[in-house]
């Protein structure tokens, strides 16, 4: 995927990240609430692990499987907010082709401005709703939904009914370990990743709707049942999303897990499941190919007195399928004083991958690698400056590859990647 080894340029980067940091932060007048926190009177650092989403505490775990709609009971509330992501990106080797408007090393772009319908619509529905524009790509699409019934009347004190419609299975998890809601929160549009994924990491997200029912019991239990089915390819031309993965028919989803909270500690084990027919292209000629996912997954968080908090969470997820893959993700972080944090991640995944060639032969696509993240969230506590409307993250990622592909490791590192970026929510 890389050609040549490109000269390191640590004075590009600096000015990047310098520019950025005063741009956004000079840019705090035209601040507003962050949607939820408005609506529940309650500053980032409750419900978010390092006062920034999208990890959760235990308390945001609970403000999601009770459908987005907690709040301070005053009226006014507008659920609308807006995120803004500008980022850095240095590779070990030079892209072979530049994307458009960009290089083929040492970029600078703004990546993500979404704008959301996040929050209480009545008092039993709630939403999480995204709409994206990608400076890298040029275009504005329709991102992460996830609409929501939520009642705590229907099954008993302490415990928690709902209703989910959603467009990307696993997003409306409220545990931090499936593909649709883990670390990296953020990542660089120009950097590489493995080619072998499974159903329930972004295979079809963004391509199909669905809706499933769950509950969380007043013993800890958690389930969810529900099917996911392809929206039409006319839809997703007009909301910019593209047709990679075709779902034929129903695609059952299924989620068995058990959540404590312990105030200091608390977490979670779980089960999950998802099988659908799939074929590659909307109007190709491709037969269909079921894939069959099975999933383990874990969650712990020393939480303490809540100023400084510990985290692991980790999911192994095994796929039946023309990949046969297999893929394994565990990530532990720790955040200090609520403010600064850092974050290490090791990612494998093994399967199989075309060749690319007109037979169509199976190679080896194993990919391994690390994840090292340091970041300062300055804002979002209850004493911050201007708290609760000010919401900024800044930080470095460094994504280095021990296999990609099926590559050697001498090659595979010229994937390597540098990321700096700053995360602004509104």
């Amino acid at each position: 995927m890389f050609q040549s080894k490109a000269k390191k340029s640590s004075r590009a980067f600096l000015h990047a990240l310098m520019l950025t940091t005063l741009t956004l932060v000079g840019a705090s007048d035209a601040f507003a609430l962050p949607s939820f926190a408005r609506q529940t009177g309650e500053s980032c650092d409750a419900c978010h692990v390092g006062s920034f989403g999208p990890q959760l505490t235990p308390h945001g775990m609970k403000f999601k499987i009770g459908g987005y709609t907690e709040s301070d009971g005053k009226p006014g509330h507008i659920p609308l907010a807006a995120m803004l992501i500008e980022t850095y990106t240095h590779t070990s080797a030079d892209l072979p082709e530049a994307p458009k408007f960009f290089s083929t090393n040492n970029n600078t772009a703004m990546q993500e401005l979404s704008a959301f319908l996040a929050g209480k619509w009545f008092d039993n529905v709630g939403s999480f709703a995204q709409v994206t524009f990608s400076g890298v790509e040029k275009k504005t699409s329709l991102d992460n939904v996830d609409i929501r019934y939520a009642s705590d009347k229907l099954l008993g004190e302490g415990a928690t009914f709902g209703v989910s419609l959603n467009n990307s299975p696993g997003f409306q998890d409220p545990f931090n370990t499936l593909p649709g809601f883990r670390f990296p929160y953020t990542s660089s549009d120009f950097g590489a990743s493995p080619g072998v994924t499974v159903l329930l990491d972004d295979f079809v997200a963004g391509q199909v709707f669905g809706a499933s029912a769950y509950a969380q019991l007043a013993n800890g239990v958690y389930a969810e049942f529900g099917g996911y089915h392809a929206l039409s390819k006319g839809f997703l031309d007009k909301v910019n999303l593209g047709a990679d993965n075709e779902v034929r028919g129903i695609a059952p989803y299924a989620r068995l897990a058990y959540f404590k909270d312990m105030k200091s500690e608390a977490f979670s084990v779980g089960l999950v499941g998802m099988s659908a027919k799939t074929r590659e292209g909307y109007d190709s000629a491709n037969s269909a190919e079921k894939r069959t996912d099975i999933g383990v997954d874990a969650h712990y968080q020393l939480l303490g007195n809540r100023m400084n908090i510990w985290s692991v969470n980790g999911a192994y997820i095994h796929e039946n399928g023309p990949e046969n893959a297999n893929q394994f993700n565990v990530a532990g972080s720790y955040y200090f004083d609520k403010t600064y944090g850092a974050t290490v991640r090791y990612f494998s995944v093994t399967g199989k991958l075309d060749d690319g060639t007109e037979t169509g032969t199976m190679v080896n696509g194993d990919s391994r690698g690390l994840q090292l993240q340091a970041d300062w969230t300055p804002f979002g506590k209850e004493s911050s400056w201007n708290a609760p409307w000010a919401n900024l993250r800044l930080g470095l990622q460094y994504t280095m590859f021990n296999k990609l592909d099926g590559e050697s490791s001498s090659d595979s590192k010229d994937a390597n990647t540098l990321m700096a970026f700053a995360w602004l929510s509104l």
